[in-house]
């Protein structure tokens, strides 16, 4: 299993409260961002998201690869929703794009996780890979639904996704001379496509979950979040205070 040396945990989650000190304060207002024709609605989805990916990406794959999920493919995911809704964009550039942003994070998620050389060779073949899915399979389509659904499409594209960022994890491992790359391969494949057929499937019940919040509830989460964000950043304190040392 990867994940990050024991001395990042700390600064990790520090960072973590940060952004969630942020994504309450946003949260908290609500009125200032428009209220319910503002952006936070589709902040809260991209949130929701994040979670979601970077869950199914931290437990096996590592703390690295989780914060690629929260802060990257997340985010990403919400925005490909969104704009179904809104234009059609070109299918290629709109597959570039989106497709560059997710390598990029997978990149330094392996970059961090295994070595330099890893990262820079995943980035490259996640691109590849995520750019090729997106133009075989095509771009999420949940507007309209309400349920979550498993389709033909979410099946596909789960085996798509899988597939090629496992392919790209592994010939990375072959690169770089890893002593487990096959294994290695196939468990990115196995998590990336689970995760990418988990929250297509669960879209539908996201959008119109967040989409029907009362706005008084949005201050409670806000709330919520800023709580458990001061929590994380008060580790690095308190272990010096109880005679640990911060490792």
């Amino acid at each position: 299993m990867a994940g990050a040396p024991q001395h990042d945990i700390v600064p990790i989650l520090s960072l973590v409260g940060v952004i969630l000190d942020a994504l309450g304060g946003l949260y908290l207002a609500y009125d200032l961002l428009g209220g319910r024709h503002g952006p936070l609605r589709t902040l809260i989805k991209s949130v929701s998201y994040g979670v979601m990916f970077g869950t199914v990406y931290a437990l096996p794959l590592g703390v690295w690869f989780g914060l690629a999920g929260l802060l990257v493919s997340g985010p990403a995911l919400s925005m490909e929703i969104r704009q179904r809704g809104v234009f059609e964009a070109h299918p290629f550039f709109e597959a570039l794009a989106f497709g560059l942003v997710r390598a990029a994070s997978f990149g330094a998620a392996g970059w961090f996780s295994k070595d330099a050389q890893f990262g820079i060779s995943f980035g490259i073949l996640s691109a590849v890979g995520f750019v090729g899915a997106y133009l075989i399979v095509g771009p999420p389509a949940v507007i309209g639904l309400k349920h979550p659904r498993v389709n033909k499409t979410v099946v596909r594209r789960a085996v798509f996704r899988g597939g090629s960022i496992g392919l790209a994890a592994l010939v990375s491992g072959l690169i770089s001379k890893e002593s487990h790359a096959f294994v290695y391969g196939v468990e990115v494949g196995v998590v990336t496509g689970t995760a990418s057929g988990l929250l297509l499937a669960v879209a539908p019940s996201v959008e119109a979950w967040v989409d029907k919040l009362p706005d008084r509830r949005l201050g409670g989460y806000g709330a919520i979040l800023v709580l458990i964000g001061s929590l994380l950043q008060t580790i690095q304190y308190v272990l010096p205070l109880l005679g640990q040392p911060i490792l």
